[in-house]
Order: structure tokens, then sequence, then C-alpha cells
């Protein structure tokens, strides 16, 4: 019996003693991988500094032409920063998200104009060619794959009030009429907030750029005494602990709710959550902290032999080679949060249903109703599908949305109703039944820009 005894004790201890390790090793590797990401995040910071030292330089000089010459300078160092982050996140999956997050944190085009919706306008609006054709705006695609309208909500809240984003003249919204079907669109705001998660990324380059940021120059012609002491208000609320996020899952889904339980802890781990780059990572320590990286020259026209003059200053772009991610999309064509995804397409006919939330469309209408709050006038948009694919639920929600626009004055432009045509019929235009490719999404994005211009026009009161 003591030799029973002894013998259970030991595997007891044994066993306590590989758990301990295994923690161990797995807390190791976590601290190496935050410290790998906290890395990126910082260099990424540095760029921002520098962007805005010489724009606050630019601010104090007096000349002309040293003035422009610095917001050039300035500009330059934040394309540089702009192509710091591509270097680091390009290869990762869907690239997309971490430039539309990077875009609503670092606000390098301060769009005027942008777009949301599923991954059909994520991979289907190209803003290059509305920028063509409406100069007088500044587009950008915030499209996100499945994404449902009560993501939107929670989106909306980050962009206004915590990136404070400046507020757009104008939301297109490209609708789908299974956009409710939150079983089929899976995209939560807690799945981009992770540490190595696009949200969770930007805030933590924000949360360094404020530490390294140079002091705004004081302004000496105002008195002391009517100097106030101020507290910043946009300081980051502090970082929960994973135990504290799995205690609010307890809370908000019950005990019972592991797979909610799990989602918490894993995402949150950095080494589970990135595990897809623990060679990059090992690569990372092994070669001394050093990041091999492609460095393309930026595409900037010469001035030579001039004066500066305020049509000088444009934002450089950088060509890459092609890339694509393990999905196929063309992560070096990435374009404003456009990213053409390209994949062989046959056709054929196939015919599927959705699930229509009615949350889901209480959050879409309470929505519009901050937009038209919030002083942004909205237009409507459905990217054009595959005309081989069939839904007897496409024609019934199609009808709801085409309600919903008229009862608020929404401007509708369906490209599968009204503005449907030969291009619909094409496979050659799309990927699958309902994501365009390159070719396609370069057609419609032109299509859409002629179409857009006297609508954006009416809807804003501008004069052609």
């Amino acid at each position: 019996m003591k030799d029973n005894t002894r013998g259970i004790l030991r595997y007891a201890v044994s066993g306590l003693a590989v758990i301990a390790l295994s923690f161990g090793i797995v807390a190791g590797a976590n601290a190496l991988m935050k410290s790998f990401i906290a890395d990126e995040t910082r260099q990424i910071a540095e760029a921002a500094g520098m962007a805005e030292r010489v724009r606050l330089e630019a601010q104090k000089t007096e000349d002309e032409q040293e003035r422009l010459r610095l917001e050039l300078e300035a500009l330059n160092a934040q394309a540089a920063q702009m192509e710091a982050f591509y270097q680091k996140y390009k290869d990762r999956h869907c690239y997309h998200y971490f430039g539309q997050y990077y875009e609503m944190f670092e606000q390098v085009y301060r769009a005027d104009v942008i777009l949301i919706g599923t991954s059909h306008c994520a991979h289907g609006v190209n803003p290059l060619y509305l920028d063509e054709a409406m100069p007088e705006h500044s587009f950008f695609n915030f499209g996100l794959n499945g994404s449902v309208p009560t993501f939107y909500q929670d989106w909306y809240e980050i962009f206004k009030n915590e990136a404070k984003y400046p507020t757009p003249k104008a939301i297109i919204w490209c609708v789908d009429w299974f956009m409710c079907d939150d079983s089929w669109l899976w995209r939560r705001i807690t799945f981009d907030s992770p540490a190595d998660m696009p949200l969770g990324i930007m805030r933590a380059i924000v949360k360094d750029e404020k530490k390294n940021a140079p002091a705004e120059p004081i302004d000496e012609t105002v008195p002391d005494e009517t100097v106030e002491e101020t507290v910043p208000e946009d300081l980051p609320a502090p970082e929960k602990t994973v135990a504290e996020m799995l205690a609010d899952s307890v809370k908000e889904h019950g005990i019972l709710a592991l797979d909610e339980h799990l989602t918490v802890l894993l995402l949150n781990n950095p080494i589970f959550s990135s595990r897809d780059r623990i060679p990059e990572m090992i690569h990372y320590y092994l070669n001394g902290r050093h990041a091999e990286v492609e460095t393309p020259a930026p595409v900037t026209p010469k001035i030579e032999g001039r004066l500066l003059t305020e049509a000088d200053l444009v934002l450089p772009t950088y060509e890459h080679k092609t890339l694509f991610d393990k999905d196929h999309n063309i992560t070096s064509e990435y374009y404003k949060g456009y990213i053409p995804w390209d994949v062989p397409f046959a056709g054929g006919t196939t015919t599927v249903g959705c699930i229509h939330n009615r949350r889901e469309w209480r959050a879409f209408e309470s929505l519009l109703d901050q937009f038209e709050a919030d002083g942004i006038k909205v237009i409507f948009v459905e990217c054009p599908e595959y005309s081989g694919w069939k839904s007897s639920d496409r024609k019934l929600h199609n009808h709801e949305l085409a309600e919903v626009a008229e009862a608020r004055g929404i401007p509708f432009l369906n490209y599968n109703d009204a503005l449907a045509s030969p291009f619909n019929d094409d496979n050659t235009n799309y990927s699958d039944w309902g994501h365009m490719s390159k070719k396609g999404s370069t057609a419609f994005s032109k299509t859409l820009a002629g179409d857009l211009a006297p609508v954006l026009r009416e809807v804003l009161g501008e004069t052609p």
C-alpha cells in the first residue's frame, strides 16, 4: 500500500513538474514574441517621430522656400514611415487589414470620402480610379473581410473617438444582400484587438509615438499666467491582462462557454496567435535582432533647377516586386485599403441562401442614424456578382435595402439590379461568384468612378 502511495506521489510530482516546465517554456516563448513585436512597433514609431520633427521645423520658418522644402521632407519621412510599416507586415495574411488600421490612426491620406463594407468592397473598389475621376476628394477603402454591421458599430467608435479620424463628408457603404448573416460574416472587433493583430499593433505604435513625440513649440506671446496646466485627454486606457479578459469573457458568456474563453486565451497570447511567425522570430533573434527587408526607392518627381511650389507637396509612393499571400491576395498592389484577389474562376451555376439576423439589421439602421447625426452623407453601392450565382434571398433583401435607401433619401447604385450588365456574365471578371478578380475590380472601379461622380456632387451639393 505504501509503495502504491509513493508511486502515485512520484507520478503526481512528475506530472506537476512537466506542467510547470511547459508553462515556463510557453511563458518564455511568449516573452520573446512580445519583444519581437515591440521592436517592430518601436522602429515604425521612430520613423513617425522624424516626420513630426520636420513638420514642426516647417512651422517655425518664415522663409517660403525653406518651408516648402521642409514640408516636402516631412512628406518623404511620412512616406518612409508608411513604407516601414508595409515592410514589417507585408508577409502577414491579408495585409489590407493592417493597412486600413494604419490609415485610421496615422491619417496619411485624411480621406474625406471613405468606403466601408465586406470583402466584396475590399477586393472590388480601387480608390485610385475614384481619385482620378474626382481629384477634389480623397478616397480610402475601409472595407474589411467578413464585416457585419455590429462590427462596424465597434469600428466606427474607434475610428471617431479613439483614432479621431477627420469626419468624412461622405461614406460609400458597399452593402450586400447577405450583410446581416453573422454566421457567414465572421468578423468581430475582438479578432483585430490582440497584440499582434492590426488594431493591437496600431495601438502599440501610437503609444510609442506619444512617448517619443517632440514637444510642441511654446507660444511666447501668451503670458505665463494664462497658461493652464492640463491633463492629456487622449492617453490610452491601461491594458487588461489575459486573466482580466478571461474574467470578462466568463461574465459575458457564462463559465460554460469554453470556446469563447479559449478564443480569448489563444488570441491574447502572441506565441499562439502569431504561431505562423515563429520561424521569422527565430531568424530575427539569430540575426542579431535585424530584419532583412526589401528597400525600394520611392517614386517621386524630380525637382531640379527651379523653385518649389505647393504643387510639389505630393506624398511619394513605392513600387514593389509582385508578392502574393497564401490566399493569393496581391499584397504588392495594395493601395489605400484596396487589395486585388486573383484566382482562376470557371463560372458555373450555384444557389445559396443566407440567415438574415434582425439584430444586425437594427445595427445597420442605427449606424445610418449615427452617420446622419454626424453630418455624413451616405451612398449605397452593391458591387457586381457573377450572374451564375442564384439566391431566393437576394431579391428579398435587396428590396429591403432599396426601401431603406428610398426612405432615407440615400442614392443606391446596385450593379446586380438596375445597373447589371454583361460584366456580370463574364467569369474572367471574378475570382469566385462574388469577389472580383484584378481585371474585374479594375474595370468596375473605373465604371463606378464615372457613375459616382455626379451622384457624389449632388449629395454634397457641389457644382460641376
